[in-house]
């Protein structure tokens, strides 16, 4: 085995948003590799906790249930985490009912446009993905065309047809940035900032206290960006110092097709107890 288990993984995603595995052998693979706990964070959807919380583990092994909220502020993308995400009603569960349905017609757009681009997608392939997930993405119609032969691989078929200012791209309904730290919080989830290197058309130094004064509770200082971050991440970490801001992490697991390994990126074991120190419910 890999790993210890007093590392947890705390961003991960099932086949109930874009991922390839269920709960039951996400939970698995991270028990192979000797986490600790992982945390399911699926995008726009809490569809897979009731599956992840009772999927049988070893003692111990922690399971966080989560969410993560595709988000915009000043027309910018923004992901933000939400951990100890409560399972039924509340504020939250409304807005994420809204965002599965837009996901379902932005989904059913995109296909068209690639059928308008000569691409042969069966509509038996498109429904499938309908009927079987509660939040549908890009990555869904990408490996559709991966097992057509129209792409080498994921970030390929995001590269040609997919990716925003590509010719099937859809911009998706995303919530304010404010109001979904603010709902989570309401929620009595913690809210956190992910993968704050990878945001654009913001001052992360402006930023994020914007968010801390709505409710922001921590921000992801260990992630897979795939090249060596150097004084960028170090300034993240500054700045949650600073805050008083929990430093969590996690691999961004989609399964083998995408960027990084379940366990890629791991935050110590009282990352989680942080984390659940830090809700209102």
């Amino acid at each position: 085995m890999m790993g210890t288990n007093d590392r947890v993984d705390l961003h991960t995603h099932s086949h109930y948003s874009d991922g390839l595995f269920s709960p039951v052998q996400l939970v698995g693979r991270a028990v192979q590799k000797g986490l600790g706990g992982i945390a399911l964070t699926d995008h726009d959807t809490v569809a897979g906790l009731e599956e992840f919380l009772s999927t049988p583990a070893p003692a111990g092994f922690v399971r966080v249930p989560g969410v993560e909220v595709s988000t915009e502020l000043d027309g910018h993308q923004i992901h933000v985490l939400g951990y100890f995400v409560p399972q039924g009603g509340g504020q939250l569960a409304v807005r994420l009912e809204q965002i599965a349905d837009s996901r379902h017609k932005r989904f059913g757009m995109m296909a068209e446009r690639l059928r308008e681009l000569g691409v042969p997608l069966k509509d038996e392939d498109v429904q499938a993905v309908l009927a079987e997930t509660p939040s549908p993405g890009r990555p869904h119609l990408a490996r559709i065309l991966v097992r057509m032969g129209l792409a080498r691989d994921i970030d390929e078929a995001f590269e040609l047809y997919l990716a925003e200012g590509r010719p099937a791209y859809v911009k998706k309904m995303r919530m304010d940035t404010l109001e979904a730290v603010r709902t989570l919080q309401t929620d009595g989830a913690a809210p956190v900032l992910a993968h704050p290197l990878l945001i654009t058309g913001h001052r992360l130094q402006e930023l994020v206290p914007q968010l801390v004064d709505a409710g922001l509770v921590g921000i992801e200082t260990e992630y897979p960006y795939g090249q060596p971050q150097g004084e960028a991440l170090a300034a993240v970490r500054r700045l949650a110092d600073r805050l008083g801001l929990v430093k969590t992490g996690g691999s961004d697991y989609h399964g083998p097709d995408t960027l990084a390994d379940l366990g890629a990126a791991t935050v110590p074991m009282d990352v989680v107890q942080q984390l659940q120190a830090r809700t209102t419910g």
